[in-house]
């Protein structure tokens, strides 16, 4: 981490192995990449001491996801089954469709948590379970609540509950449902179902947040009010050079470890090490720096991605570039080709362009060492990647959707990032990432800022964790 941490110290006196379950929410995969780091960061501090962790999704899109994330480790994928009503928001070209996402995942939310309280008594997802960890799954949060409340009167153990979010659903859902006055006329029932989430969100024993700018500070103020106290704050971002040595398997990655942990802060060689190792597995062999462009797998940037792309074949760039963007890779026949477990596909007369695909046991995070300037939208999990890998952002707007624009201003505010509207990328792509002599582009100054927010923030989140079960397991009554 780039700030201080306390030693790593596992369970302590804990004389029983315990079962958790984690859930990311549906929407995008952004939660669900931050399970990956948790989970594997708790089966390292947990020392042989956890039996099983659970990691329950309710899509077949999440459980493909989650598949091959977990190789040797004590974890099991259990799909929900029957949840046909989801929290998910729907997007259009350029911006979030109000109306369908209120249709989508707020007024169906009673229907929602009746699907889920189903599934999860059905197959027996709570047996056995000591803790209950969810990533914006209020529905889960509910269903907890009411098999602590039975154990209690059974007098057995207690299931802890902690929610891990950088947001409020129900106060993004409110904000966005109430920008829109064509929903004056159904005002009340969309307030209705807004206030089942915020009542099943303050379930939650303990609630866990980012800082900013992935958390901007209205949200710690809602979660405030929700719980009757302060939510912990997480120091920094999730993840880190720490995530790619280990994905490459770096024989002196325990050294390193130890070296951040005394020190309180990520070594610089650790940095090399990293970068090196991302390149190789992009199969980038130049000096030249590298922009990665992501829309985060949303339908919003499908125009601006085929007007850059053009670009970039017609007059190939000084630079390398990186994008995600499956259904730009398939329409122009980008072969993308397994390498170090990685989909990559060169792409350019002079295989300067990358596409990447999918990746076995982990997520894009262990990729955000090679890049130098990442173009994307301000979505939690994209800019906590860059934030933990000192990558600096130009954040595109996305119209609509107010939890991500808070994102972007805090960015803003804190000048790590640069800012572009939808309307200004659109016009053109490429001028946004060049200086005017078309090289990429250099942020140092915003680099520099970027170094101070700690990462691997994932090492705090579970010795936290870790503390709230052990003080739970000397107490009848629930903790904090």
């Amino acid at each position: 981490m780039r700030a201080g941490t306390a030693p790593v110290t596992g369970f302590g006196t804990m004389n029983r192995a315990i079962t958790l379950v984690i859930a990311p929410n549906e929407d995008g995969f952004g939660t669900s990449a931050w399970v990956v780091r948790l989970v594997k960061e708790l089966v390292r501090q947990g020392q042989g001491s956890i039996s099983l962790i659970k990691v329950v999704v309710a899509t077949d899109k999440l459980q493909g996801f989650h598949k091959d994330k977990y190789l040797d480790l004590p974890v099991e994928i259990i799909r929900l089954e029957g949840i046909t009503k989801r929290i998910e928001l729907v997007k259009k070209a350029g911006s979030l469709d109000i109306p369908g996402s209120i249709e989508q995942a707020i007024l169906p939310y009673a229907e929602s948590r009746a699907e889920y309280a189903l599934a999860l008594r059905k197959q027996n997802v709570f047996d056995d379970v000591d803790v209950v960890i969810d990533l914006g799954v209020p529905q889960l949060v509910r269903a907890a609540y009411q098999v602590d409340l039975s154990r209690m009167r059974a007098s057995e153990k207690r299931l802890v509950s902690v929610t891990i979010l950088d947001h409020a659903w129900s106060l993004s859902l409110r904000r966005i449902a109430f920008s829109n006055t064509a929903e004056d006329t159904r005002k009340q029932i969309v307030e209705n179902a807004i206030t089942n989430i915020e009542n099943d969100e303050a379930l939650t024993q303990q609630a866990i947040v980012f800082g900013e700018p992935i958390s901007p500070l209205d949200y710690h103020g809602h979660w405030r009010k929700l719980l009757g106290h302060f939510p912990m704050v997480i120091p920094g971002s999730l993840g880190g050079p720490l995530s790619t040595l280990a994905y490459a398997n770096d024989p002196n990655l325990a050294q390193v470890r130890s070296e951040m942990e005394t020190d309180g802060q990520c070594p610089q060689e650790a940095y090399e090490k990293a970068r090196q190792y991302a390149r190789r597995i992009l199969g980038i062999s130049n000096d030249l720096p590298t922009l990665f462009v992501s829309g985060g797998g949303t339908s919003t940037w499908d125009e601006v991605l085929d007007q850059m792309i053009d670009d970039y074949e017609s007059d190939e760039p000084n630079y390398n570039v990186v994008i995600y963007s499956p259904v730009e890779a398939k329409r122009r026949g980008a072969s993308l080709k397994k390498r170090c477990g990685v989909e990559v596909g060169i792409y350019g007369r002079n295989e300067r362009l990358v596409f990447i695909g999918q990746i076995s046991a982990d997520t894009h995070h262990i990729l955000f060492p090679a890049f130098d300037l990442v173009l994307t939208r301000a979505g939690g999990g994209t800019v906590n990647d860059a934030l933990a890998c000192a990558v600096p952002l130009i954040l595109a707007e996305e119209p609509g959707m107010w939890q991500v624009e808070q994102i972007r201003q805090s960015c803003l505010r804190m000048q790590i990032a640069e800012g572009v509207t939808l309307g200004e990328l659109r016009s053109c792509p490429r001028v946004h990432v060049e200086s005017q002599d078309g090289h990429l582009r250099k942020m140092d100054e915003q680099r520099n800022k970027i170094l101070l927010i700690p990462n691997h923030s994932e090492i705090w989140v579970v010795q936290e964790l870790l503390r709230m079960i052990k003080s739970d397991s000397t107490s009848s009554t629930t903790c904090w």
